[in-house]
């Protein structure tokens, strides 16, 4: 693959008390002719972290036309699985609704948070969002007992398909402890109502990496691709990629993105959150750079596959 990168296309500046810095994990949706809605996650002073919006002349997705006001889904209710924090998994039209998929966070004591899988459902059009259930639609379960999360998803004859990263283990990463997590799929008939197993798709190395974080699914050309973060051990992180012909046995093909940090600008450290857009027969990668978004959010154009 051959990339043209746009830059830093919104760069954050300080807004209100409950966003102050990052605009983590992009999550891009075309609302109408004009507009791409970009769903991320902004933190308050305290590195928590809110829903937010913003939005891109779908002419001209380096011009930023507009920006949320108030977080789009706020903190849970104290006790809950995202009491602590909620950021964009994924955003997918289905049916007449926008179902915006998110990750929750819950502090632990002798592991650091717990991360399980929450849902949003718009029916104006992603102006606003109400919880599917104050509980996470991704639980946990054996398969995944302190990360479930990360949901991605197709509608396929009938049937909604998620893919979605869970695990158990943690290492010490960076000097601190990270969780680690595969990519796992599972059907179901609304894209809310979940199994507990899933079926394991792809696996991280654990000679270089610790996980494979916030999967994206998209079926191009009859192929089913999947974008993941690259939890890497060196702390750099990178963006990769999966080809599959049934979306259950999957290939690496990370070393064909060819997607690679800069030597100086906002994406030197860190390549993280990719998510692939197709707008107007082109196609475009939302992702974010150095501190995990710090400086807000970047994308890339692919020129050739």
């Amino acid at each position: 693959m051959k990339w043209k990168k746009l830059g830093l296309v919104f760069q954050f500046t300080q807004q209100y008390d409950w966003w102050q810095s990052h605009a983590m994990a992009p999550s891009p949706i075309q609302l109408s002719a004009d507009i791409v809605r970009v769903f991320v996650g902004g933190l308050d002073a305290n590195g928590i972290s809110r829903m937010a919006y913003v939005d891109l002349n779908a002419h001209d997705l380096t011009q930023v036309i507009g920006i949320s006001e108030k977080p789009l889904i706020d903190l849970g209710e104290p006790g809950t699985f995202d009491e602590n924090g909620v950021f964009p998994a994924s955003v997918y039209r289905l049916d007449d609704k926008i179902y915006l998929y998110y990750t929750g966070f819950q502090l632990g004591h002798k592991v650091p948070y717990f991360m399980f899988g929450g849902l949003g459902i718009s029916t104006d059009n992603g102006n606003t969002f109400t919880r599917a259930s104050s509980a996470p639609i991704l639980d946990r379960s054996d398969e995944g007992l302190a990360t479930r999360s990360g949901a991605t998803i197709l509608k396929e004859n009938g049937i909604v398909r998620m893919w979605y990263s869970a695990g158990t283990k943690w290492e010490t990463v960076g000097g601190k402890m990270r969780p680690t997590y595969n990519v796992y799929h599972i059907e179901t008939p609304d894209g809310i109502n979940t199994g507990r197993q899933g079926h394991l798709c792809v696996t991280y190395n654990p000679a270089y990496e610790h996980g494979l974080g916030r999967p994206q699914i998209n079926k191009v050309n009859d192929k089913y691709m999947l974008f993941y973060t690259r939890r890497t051990m060196d702390m750099r992180y990178h963006c990769g990629c999966s080809i599959s012909d049934d979306g259950l046995t999957w290939t690496r093909i990370d070393d064909q993105l060819n997607l690679n940090h800069s030597e100086s600008d906002f994406d030197s450290q860190m390549l993280y959150f990719p998510n692939l857009l197709e707008l107007n027969g082109k196609y475009f990668l939302f992702y974010n750079g150095n501190d995990f978004g710090k400086e807000g959010f970047g994308i890339a154009e692919l020129i050739s596959w």
